[in-house]
């Protein structure tokens, strides 16, 4: 792919990519707590073929490999890594998530996907999962791998890793604030009983509006 090729369909990628995780956050909704990660990343590489007609590699698996004493690289027997999501084409990697909110864990398994790795970005996604309602909007942060460096320890032996620059970060929009609470209001009678005695005692039952979170 020539340069501009590949910078005009990165750029169309990115211009898009805020709706196509919006879409693919809603259309699960976000309230079922029985999402889980595999249904976001189905759903979402559904939506880039469609809206981007772009090939998107899903559970990408690759040899992992290691540093020996002599410092050459080896394969691990039968230890394989992979990667959520892959666009080769743009050389992105996706990494996906679906919890409460983004770990330092969660950075640094996607800097070292993009360590061993020739593609030169990372992308972090997290299809919130939480217990209160109201924090129902998706994250995202994008990165590009920069400059390698590399350290000698006491040893004398050498360890490379490269920089990453944050180049977007952002949050979809709530889900909440767009949907509203599933519970409208309860009925309770004048006494407060906790049982349902109005058919007994012939007194109007009373509505009230409540909010959930």
């Amino acid at each position: 792919m020539e340069a501009n090729d590949f910078l005009n369909n990165l750029g169309n990628f990115f211009n898009n990519l805020e709706e196509i995780i919006q879409i693919s956050y809603f259309g699960l909704d976000p309230y079922n707590p029985n999402n889980s990660e595999d249904n976001y990343q189905e759903l979402f590489r559904h939506n880039i073929r469609e809206r981007l007609n772009m090939r998107v590699e899903s559970e990408y698996t690759y040899q992992k490999n290691g540093i020996d004493i002599n410092g050459e690289e080896i394969s691990l027997k039968n230890k394989t890594e992979r990667y959520d999501l892959l666009i080769k084409k743009l050389s992105i990697i996706i990494e996906l998530k679906a919890v409460e909110k983004f770990e330092s864990i969660n950075l640094q398994q996607l800097f070292h996907y993009l360590d061993t790795s020739d593609y030169k970005y990372g992308i972090l996604i997290n299809f919130t999962k939480s217990k209160d309602i109201k924090k129902s909007y998706a994250r995202c942060k994008i990165f590009e791998k920069k400059n390698k460096f590399t350290k000698k320890d006491k040893f004398n032996c050498e360890y490379s890793h490269y920089k990453y620059e944050l180049i977007n970060e952002f949050k979809t929009q709530s889900y909440y604030e767009l949907m509203g609470d599933n519970v409208i209001s309860t009925v309770s009678n004048n006494n407060n009983s906790s049982d349902d005695s109005s058919e007994d005692n012939g007194e109007l039952c009373k509505s009230k509006v409540i909010e959930i979170g």
